[in-house]
């Protein structure tokens, strides 16, 4: 397995963990809204809905490749390629 290809999967690895970290906000955020006092000093309802919802774009997000963190991270060398199309 090439580095490129063992990098986006690291990156799709992460993505899915973060969209777990995500359900736990979810469920927290139905837990504080159905039961205002269930820990008195938890934030607010909305608070955990929002951290949710952002978790979720970035997991889902990262799940799908996170194409512009894989190609930052390995350049397409152009020059590379063409000393290929050469040989």
């Amino acid at each position: 397995m090439k580095p490129k290809h063992a990098f986006g999967v690291a990156v799709r690895v992460v993505g899915l963990i973060i969209i777990l970290v995500s359900v736990l906000y979810f469920v927290s955020a139905i837990i504080v809204f159905i039961d205002p006092t269930y820990r008195p000093n938890l934030a607010p309802a909305w608070h955990y809905f929002v951290d949710a919802v952002v978790e979720l774009l970035i997991g889902l997000y990262l799940l799908r490749g996170g194409a512009h963190i894989v190609r930052f991270a390995f350049p397409d060398d152009d020059s590379e390629s063409d000393t290929k199309a050469d040989a």
